[in-house]
């Protein structure tokens, strides 16, 4: 009998991407889709396939159609907030990421990725405090969120909590070119040139053609 649930095809799609079978994977998702146009299971396999198909446009689509369907789910618009990201579209990937949390206030990802993309586009400092804490708050394990609100405490001038977050936040990601670049620039603020161009040249060491990569070797030419 021919299997129908599309809960194997979306399960059989992630395995696949996990062996590196793209095309495989795009091809199990659509089939998931097919069976059942309303599981998110499916769109989110079809998603992670087209992105590592480089088919980013492909993927903006269906969560668009998604979004169009299902207004009061913030799944989509984060997601799109984070395709849009990914494209380099920092305007768009705002406008959905806040778009996002008018839907669900409490969103980790949605917050933390809004507050970094504000003080880097040289937005207001206390909305990117607000977004930063909420994320914290939401997801206090994680590295990613200890990094942005660290950078918003570098952007407010209170260098020494952004210190602590940031050291901390290595102890779990070490190998995490964004978080010695923001420690490194921390340090250069605290006067510590020696811890300064450690971190400096550990970001570009792990990630030189990275933008953290790119600023920290800038950088370390002034200091």
């Amino acid at each position: 009998l021919p299997i129908s649930n599309s809960t194997f095809y979306s399960q059989l799609s992630l395995v696949q991407l996990r062996t590196k079978d793209a095309q495989g994977a795009l091809a199990s998702a659509q089939r998931a889709m097919q069976l059942n146009p309303g599981d998110v299971d499916g769109v989110q396999a079809y998603t992670q396939a087209q992105v590592a198909l480089g088919n980013i446009d492909a993927a903006i689509s269906v969560w668009q159609n998604w979004m169009g369907s299902h207004p009061k789910d913030p799944a989509a618009p984060q997601v799109l907030g984070s395709l849009e990201e990914t494209k380099g579209d920092q305007a768009k990937a705002m406008d959905y990421y806040n778009k996002t949390l008018q839907l669900d206030p409490d969103n980790g990802i949605a917050s933390n990725n809004l507050a970094y993309m504000t003080v880097e586009t040289h937005g207001n400092v206390d909305v990117a405090l607000r977004l930063a804490q909420t994320a914290r708050r939401v997801m206090p394990d994680s590295p990613q969120t200890a990094d942005t609100l660290a950078w918003v405490y570098f952007f407010k001038g209170n260098y020494g909590a952004a210190r602590d977050l940031l050291e901390s936040a290595l102890k779990t990601s070490p190998d995490d070119a964004s978080i010695h670049y923001h420690l490194g620039m921390t340090y250069t603020k605290l006067n510590d040139k020696t811890n300064a161009a450690l971190n400096l040249k550990k970001a570009v060491a792990l990630a030189p053609d990275s933008k953290s990569g790119k600023d920290a070797s800038d950088a370390l030419k002034r200091l």
